[in-house]
């Protein structure tokens, strides 16, 4: 990525010196590059068997015999109502809480994120899956309004800058071989089946301010763009009316992309493009007789794989 934080600084410088031409304030956009239920028995239904027989001899005196409505202070028969208290019988709609076959298609973020996680390792591991990388410019506004001149500048800078290169993440010799990111780092994942045994995801990672290598959703993504504001703090002809490169130079990472196709079964990738989209916004800076300018450059930067 060095080559890049040359090409923003050219950029600017560029964009910069543009304007004295133009007497205008500058503004650029430019682009680079997963119970139970009780059953209530109706009370006692044993009849009453412990009442004494009335002995004839005693008739006078005995208690008079019992009236017939003394029948009804009997308990009565469970009524068939209170047999729908009964637990019902398991409902066969149950069955659909089971958990989906272990080779079902992801569908929540979680799955995705841990599918691509899989496919990620696995590629890597293999080695062979190598891709190159480029860089666009999309527009440059001077003042608000497109400026073609200044454009062609800023194309002209934008080159391919490397090839065999390995799937990002990776600074140097720190080439982490797992994926890093969580569902916490993620703003959408989705997954489509190709139907040809292949399927691809795309996954759109949270946005980041000076994103840092393995630090953030974007450097946990990418290969991000790092110490831009040391590369201008080093060109001597721009200056800063107010601060320095540290506090006028302002990286966004936003917009980029993840998107894969791999086979289904060997969870190999096929085909694979890394978007990385930043923003940098460059305030208080002075070049030649241009003093307190602004300037905004929108990066476009792809690696895509294989090639």
């Amino acid at each position: 990525m060095k080559k890049a934080l040359r090409i923003i600084s050219m950029v600017l410088c560029v964009v910069m010196l543009a304007s004295c031409f133009y007497g205008c304030t500058v503004k650029v956009d430019v682009n680079v590059k997963g119970g139970s239920v009780a059953v209530n028995n109706g009370g006692n239904n044993t009849p009453n068997n412990n009442q004494p027989a009335n002995p004839a001899p005693q008739a006078t005196t005995a208690a008079p015999a019992n009236p017939a409505p003394q029948a009804t202070t009997a308990a009565p028969a469970n009524p068939a109502p209170e047999a729908t208290t009964a637990a019902p019988a398991n409902p066969a709609p149950e069955a659909t809480t089971a958990a989906p076959a272990a080779n079902a298609a992801p569908t929540t973020p979680d799955e995705i994120l841990a599918e691509y996680a899989v496919v990620y390792k696995t590629t890597k591991a293999a080695g062979t899956f190598k891709g190159h990388d480029t860089m666009s410019c999309e527009y440059v506004q001077i003042d608000g309004k497109d400026n073609s001149a200044v454009k062609s500048l800023a194309d002209g800078f934008m080159k391919a800058t490397g090839t065999n290169m390995d799937l990002p993440p990776y600074k140097g010799e720190d080439n982490p071989m797992e994926c890093l990111l969580t569902t916490a780092d993620i703003d959408s994942a989705t997954y489509k089946d190709n139907g040809d045994g292949t399927a691809t995801i795309k996954i759109v990672p949270k946005a980041a301010e000076n994103a840092r290598f393995k630090a953030d959703p974007q450097g946990k993504a990418f290969n991000v763009m790092e110490d831009v504001a040391g590369a201008l703090a080093n060109i001597s002809a721009i200056t800063w009316s107010e601060g320095d490169a540290n506090s006028n130079v302002k990286l966004t990472e936003k917009d980029g992309y993840i998107e894969v196709t791999y086979n289904k079964d060997t969870k190999m990738m096929t085909k694979a493009d890394y978007v990385l989209v930043t923003y940098a916004d460059v305030t208080h800076a002075n070049v030649l007789i241009l003093r307190d300018k602004s300037a905004s450059v929108k990066f476009v930067y792809t690696m895509t794989y294989p090639g």
